[in-house]
């Protein structure tokens, strides 16, 4: 994967190269932007596909969140720093970054999700890489996740992004049935 850096527009675009033979070869190109104010109804969208597609990932089923006010999209725009991955004009995955309640220097990594088809592409390093960014701009130290115990495909990509299984209580509470995966994300400068 070849990152080509931030565009005027604020997008960050990764081109995505991909060999499932010898004989054949295609490039992916996939942007991952960060939603801003207005953008609610996008989010809705992303959300709602993703609450269809992987019923079990998600502590919200697809009825409750398809009943909620646009109002309430939107908020969630504003307090999550919201980041969706694009290929084309479709959106094929999203991952969310979100304050610790308790832990000042801790990030969490929250409603990753991947469109089928879009899988083993690297979107998810991709979107992974962008909430790593955003929580280290936000001054955090480390990036932590709840997954499905389960769930060893997304297992095995976020250990493969450096994160560890956690088994500590000190990061508040997980659903039953989950693990806990947290990531150092401190840079070099961050010890001296």
């Amino acid at each position: 994967m070849r990152q080509t850096g931030w565009c005027s527009s604020g997008v960050l675009r990764f081109e995505l190269a991909r060999w499932p033979s010898a004989a054949l070869w295609f490039r992916v190109v996939t942007t991952v932007q960060r939603l801003n104010a207005g953008e609610g109804d996008r989010w809705r969208r992303i959300r709602l596909r993703a609450l269809q597609e992987a019923q079990r990932a998600f502590g919200t089923t697809f009825g409750e969140a398809s009943a909620w006010p646009s109002s309430r999209w939107e908020q969630q725009v504003a307090d999550f720093a919201t980041f969706v991955a694009v290929a084309g004009s479709s959106d094929i995955g999203v991952a969310r970054g979100a304050v610790h309640p308790t832990r000042r220097v801790v990030r969490e990594l929250i409603s990753m999700w991947v469109a089928p088809s879009a899988r083993r592409q690297a979107v998810g390093s991709s979107l992974i890489d962008a909430v790593a960014d955003w929580a280290r701009s936000e001054g955090a130290t480390a990036l932590v996740l709840d997954i499905m115990e389960d769930n060893y495909p997304a297992i095995a990509l976020y250990a493969s992004r450096g994160f560890e299984l956690f088994t500590g209580d000190s990061l508040a509470e997980r659903a039953p049935g989950e693990i806990r995966m947290v990531k150092s994300i401190a840079s070099i400068g961050d010890f001296d």
